[in-house]
């Protein structure tokens, strides 16, 4: 059993922590508590039984847009649904609010991302060349047609 939240400062410290453990260009501290002050950025947690954070996301919804700015499960709790569970409460929650679709960029050579996304009915858009700022790796644009 997985509960969402949103995210509050005292939260910080552990999403950088898990942000750090599966990104190679993670994060900071600062790009986190800056999520947290935009009326339309939403930055949530997914927590264990014990309420120990294992998962992330960070969107925003800009009128009948939500974007995917990123999501991350930590290592030792993938495969349990907690990144479906996230992209899932995301969906109803902009659903509601009068979003028509979602969109997100995943590098094109993370291949185990691709799949999930797709699993979850996001079709590839477009790509968008040398996006990624750290090793000038394409990004592919994802979009979920609500």
């Amino acid at each position: 059993m997985w509960l969402v939240t949103p995210a509050i400062k005292a939260d910080l410290n552990k999403i950088v922590e898990i942000e750090r453990e599966c990104f190679s260009s993670p994060w900071s501290y600062q790009a986190f508590l800056q999520e947290l002050k935009h009326n339309y950025s939403y930055l949530w947690v997914a927590k264990d039984v014990r309420f120990e954070i294992v998962g992330f996301i960070c969107f925003w919804l800009i009128y009948e847009e939500a974007h995917i700015l990123n999501i991350a499960v930590k290592k030792a709790f993938r495969g349990k649904g907690i990144g479906s569970l996230l992209i899932k409460k995301m969906i109803s929650f902009v659903k509601k609010r009068g979003a028509k679709w979602i969109r997100l960029e995943v590098r094109v050579t993370n291949k185990g991302a691709i799949s999930f996304y797709e699993k979850l009915g996001f079709e590839r858009v477009i790509v968008r060349p040398r996006y990624y700022f750290d090793t000038g790796e394409d990004a592919l644009v994802m979009e979920l047609e609500l």
